[in-house]
């Protein structure tokens, strides 16, 4: 016996759910009527990645409720400013790449112009992450007395950092 597909609105319902990460699975076929293996079967491999972000708006929500409505329409406000700003820098970033990207390359200046166009555009599309964010002083030269100091913030998670030890 075959069974009948899922209907689409239903499919995108149940992600929807899984994504938030704030149900199980059975409680997901019990919300959409249907039963905990199709859930299995249409969330496997899905991540939840919206969990995040709904606590932090739970957080965010809670700690506006503290607040009177001057405070709340003055955070608000600030917020979409910030987040305007931010999707500006984020359009400009890919604009930026895309000129460079066009832009010929006929020598090996051309080429790291346009890598350090596309590194400056990736920072500021996903920020630092600490595998990237690496200080390297060099004080030598050739010179009597002077010592290479290194500063190297290392990511714990990095496959090359295996076996390093870091402080609580």
């Amino acid at each position: 016996m075959a069974t009948k597909p899922l209907p689409a609105v239903i499919r995108d319902a149940v992600l929807t759910d899984w994504r938030m990460g704030q149900m199980s699975q059975q409680a997901i076929a019990d919300k959409h009527e249907i039963s905990k293996g199709v859930v299995n079967k249409v969330c496997k491999g899905v991540e939840q990645d919206v969990a995040p972000i709904v606590t932090a708006g739970i957080q965010y929500q809670q700690a506006l409720h503290a607040h009177d409505d001057r405070i709340v329409t003055a955070v608000e406000s600030h917020v979409d400013l910030v987040v305007s700003r931010l999707e500006y820098l984020n359009r400009q970033a890919m604009q930026n790449v895309q000129e460079a990207m066009d832009k010929g390359c006929e020598n090996q200046s051309d080429f790291r112009s346009r890598a350090l166009t596309i590194n400056a555009a990736k920072e500021t599309l996903v920020g630092k992450t600490p595998d990237t964010a690496i200080q390297i002083n060099n004080a030598t030269g050739g010179q009597e007395g002077v010592t290479e100091i290194r500063r190297t913030i290392i990511d714990p998670r990095h496959p090359d950092a295996e076996g390093i030890c870091t402080a609580p």
